[in-house]
């Protein structure tokens, strides 16, 4: 009779450890892999359930606007940023033609938009920063232009160019804006450099934080953008904040 055949092992995965030969079957690895999966999602759910049930850190005080704006909305009217008191306000510059981070910034204010617009407590103002080529028509073509209607929560003002840039740095505390030299200009309407975060006001008129909606690092500006619509909506539930 031949030789009898060798015995084959069962199928698995082969390693050394300490010197002597081990085998994992297959079952085994399918359970190891069950058991980090559920692991990775405990401390998912986990991180979670504190972000939800342990104490929030209180929103900074960062300013109190004591002064005010007096501008021209984009369909004719004059209006003070003041009667804007007692609403959870925010606010960004704006320039039409801005060839940098404008339209970011406009994107997340549409999405506070449609998420907190139809709360009588809620309201948004684009500032420009260029009122002399801002007219109330081009502000009017622009909001229009990005789905935004007449009797939207959301004011797109011009004025004094000098008392706006006051506004935004004095009172806001955003950057100053400047000229932007003629030789590092991006195009010929590239004429103003600005503070391109976005402003949240509580009821009382004080600024509670800035957001880069625009960030060279994408994940960087994910996280501002889901911060700011997580903070409007705290103010928003919590006037007493």
């Amino acid at each position: 009779m031949p030789d009898s055949l060798p015995e084959v092992p069962p199928p698995g995965i082969r390693y050394n450890s300490a010197g002597a030969e081990q085998r994992l079957s297959a079952g085994t690895w399918l359970r190891m892999g069950l058991g980090i999966g559920m692991a990775i999602a405990g401390v998912i759910l986990f991180g979670r359930y504190a972000s939800n049930a342990l104490p929030q850190a209180p929103l900074p005080v960062i300013a109190q606007i004591h002064g005010d704006l007096e501008a021209t909305e984009r369909a004719g009217q004059p209006v003070k940023l003041s009667a804007l008191r007692g609403k959870v306000t925010v606010m960004a510059c704006l320039y039409t033609v801005c060839p940098h981070g404008c339209a970011a910034v406009v994107a997340q204010m549409q999405k506070l938009n449609t998420d907190f617009g139809s709360r009588p407590d809620f309201h948004q103002v684009s500032l420009s920063v260029a009122p002399e080529r801002d007219t109330t028509g081009f502000l009017r073509a622009y909001a229009e232009g990005v789905g935004v209607k007449r009797d939207d929560p959301w004011w797109f003002v011009s004025g004094d160019r000098q008392q706006t840039w006051d506004y935004m740095t004095h009172e806001l505390q955003m950057q100053a804006p400047a000229v932007i030299p003629e030789e590092k200009r991006v195009n010929p309407l590239d004429l103003y450099e600005h503070d391109l975060r976005i402003v949240l006001i509580d009821r009382s008129g004080r600024v509670r934080g800035f957001y880069a909606a625009f960030h060279p690092q994408p994940e960087i500006a994910e996280v501002m953008t889901a911060k700011l619509h997580k903070d409007v909506r705290r103010l928003l539930d919590n006037p007493n904040l």
